[in-house]
């Protein structure tokens, strides 16, 4: 049996959430397709540590309403990998080389009025027409990081403060990124960021009914829209379809063409007692060419460990440890490369979530574009 739907959300991540949202608001029947909710927010089982997305921007318009924001991360709490073993959280680095340290900061400043138009821009234009059409982002995106850190002058922050920040937070080196990802990626480093807890009863209030706990296996376009079908034997036909699901599933279920390279990762929660220098900060960032990615004390006392290994040598960092938990994102995102994605695939056809930009507030923001889209089709329908 076939049940008929306006619109088909296909998966429960931020992105898709976004799109729930909104449709909801405006009084547009859907229906959501997921596994669970939050996608890659992860909430350890006992509910004291994210081990997933680990924290929020100050700037995160939308996301910022769906959680309690928690502790601070501020630059002083960070102790920061520089490379040959040794460890540092003092800013020596930006008094010692004070022209870098101006030429970064206006870089950063820059980038940031650029990149807040851009988020602006893609609640009603999709992020592939808003980069190509503007000639800065549009050459940000297409530039290696190394290259801009090299033309800008700014080696020296980069190995000591954009290393081990993108190391430590999105599990791979500075090679392989281009400017825009960098820049995006080091935006904590001049706008605030606090660990957070998500409210999806908040997000979600009002459409917990339009939630199918289900699979989808396979989109298939037909004459008058689009038919889905589910790992259940559940088959679905819709006029428009979002797929939310991450990279790597999106690709599976409808040809996307090049992607992003993934990276994968793996977060423990531990119980122990962490052995100095890392018992003596609230986060640690591991510089490339460690299998170790950052640590991260929590308010009870427990660790946020991130390894590139699923066997890490804790006894490096405690002198006692037990493992509560371990979640394995295999991959975690997709963020090497400059693979740029389309989000409308075709009429009614929308792929959302942070397949081009690596953050919970743009893949929110697809989610918004693609509603909006679906929105102004109804209004535009005879």
């Amino acid at each position: 049996m076939v049940t008929s739907h306006e619109t088909v959300i296909v998966g429960g991540g931020i992105a898709g959430l976004a799109c729930a949202r909104r449709l909801h608001d405006r009084h547009h029947p859907f229906l959501l397709i997921t596994e669970s909710v939050g996608g890659r927010i992860r909430r350890s089982t006992d509910g004291t540590a994210n081990l997933g997305a680990y924290y929020v921007r100050a700037d995160y318009t939308h996301v910022n309403q769906f959680v309690d924001r928690g502790r601070r991360i501020r630059r002083r709490d960070i102790l920061r990998g520089v490379g040959t073993g040794s460890f540092s959280r003092t800013d020596l680095p930006l008094v010692m080389h004070i022209p870098e340290t101006v030429r970064f900061l206006r870089l950063m400043s820059e980038f940031r009025r650029h990149y807040s138009s851009f988020q602006r821009d893609c609640e009603h234009t999709s992020q592939q027409v808003v980069i190509e059409a503007s000639s800065y982002l549009r050459d940000l995106y297409r530039e290696p990081a190394s290259e801009f850190i090299a033309r800008h002058g700014i080696k020296t922050i980069a190995r000591t403060y954009l290393a081990p920040a993108i190391h430590g937070t999105g599990f791979t080196g500075v090679d392989g990124l281009t400017a825009f990802s960098l820049l995006v990626a080091v935006l904590p480093t001049v706008i605030p960021m606090f660990e957070y807890t998500f409210r999806p009863d908040v997000l979600m209030d009002g459409f917990e009914r339009h939630m199918s706990v289900d699979s989808v296996t396979s989109i298939a376009r037909t004459n008058d829209g689009y038919s889905i079908q589910t790992r259940s034997g559940a088959i679905h036909a819709a006029r428009n379809v979002v797929v939310a699901t991450p990279t790597g599933v999106s690709v599976k279920l409808l040809d996307l063409g090049p992607v992003k390279q993934p990276i994968s990762a793996h977060m423990f929660l531990v119980r122990g007692t962490l052995l100095p220098p890392w018992a003596k900060t609230l986060v640690t960032l591991f510089p490339p060419g460690e299998t170790t990615f950052g640590i991260a004390r929590q308010v009870d006392g427990s660790t946020v460990f991130c390894s590139a290994s699923e066997n890490p040598d804790f006894g490096k960092y405690f002198a006692v440890w037990t493992v509560v938990e371990h979640m394995a994102w295999a991959p975690a995102f997709h963020l090497v490369g400059d693979a740029l994605l389309t989000c409308e695939q075709g009429p009614g056809l929308f792929v959302v979530g942070d397949h081009n930009v690596c953050t919970l507030e743009d893949a929110y923001i697809t989610g918004l574009y693609a509603a909006n889209r679906i929105l102004d089709r109804r209004v535009g329908a005879p």
